[in-house]
């Protein structure tokens, strides 16, 4: 006599498709912080490009204004205007009480 068990390997079935979901899920989040990862180096890498440019630029603007505010450019500003060297200013707000 044959005995007939129909959905005696259900279960096992279950367990497989479950585990190969699973399995897929994961993998498609791996893919996904890979490339979250990647796209982060790369933006990190345009950043640090970019403060070095603006470190170039920054650094020529200080050399610009040092060579306007120069002691020797400051006195030959002030020949050119007509002014003199005061040796003994007068401040007015310190002479006020």
């Amino acid at each position: 006599m044959t005995i007939i068990q129909p959905n005696k390997h259900q279960d096992i079935k279950r367990l497989a498709v479950s585990l190969g979901a699973v399995l897929v899920v994961l993998v498609l989040m791996w893919m996904f912080v890979y490339m979250q990862t990647v796209n982060l180096r790369h933006d990190l890498a345009n950043a640090k490009n970019h403060l070095e440019e603006i470190k170039v630029v920054n650094a020529e603007l200080k050399d610009a204004y040092y060579n306007l505010v120069d002691a020797d450019n400051l006195e030959r500003l002030a020949a050119e205007r007509g002014l003199i060297k005061d040796k003994n200013p007068q401040w007015a707000f310190a002479s006020q009480q």
